[in-house]
């Protein structure tokens, strides 16, 4: 008797955490964890930012190749991503700060 092969349904690729969830969120948590929150966002902000800085490097060594591959596209795409990712997280530890200094009436310390 042939057995019947099933696929997995695909894996919807994961959305990040909308601004306004994301505020909602910090209401919860102590301000220890709002700072190491912060803390965390520049922490993956500088590492993105260093990727970027070799992704754009590469990027140009071989932008006047004239055999510009999919790794070329996919290296471009990939910085165009992380460009999005730090300004999601930049607005994020802004949100962090709006809610120790506005909600909270505490200073913000870095």
């Amino acid at each position: 008797m042939p057995s019947a092969t099933t696929t997995a349904p695909p894996v919807p690729l994961s959305t990040p955490i909308t601004a306004s969830r994301f505020s909602d969120a910090l209401t919860t948590l102590p301000l220890s964890a709002l700072y190491a929150k912060a803390a965390e966002l520049r922490n993956s902000i500088a590492h993105l930012q260093r990727s970027n800085a070799e992704l754009e490097d590469y990027i140009r060594a071989h932008d006047a190749d004239a055999d510009a591959d999919d790794n070329d596209r996919e290296c471009y795409e990939a910085l165009l991503e992380n460009k999005d990712v730090v300004a999601r997280f930049a607005e994020r530890i802004a949100l962090v700060r709006r809610e120790v200094e506005d909600v909270r009436g505490l200073p913000w310390r870095e």
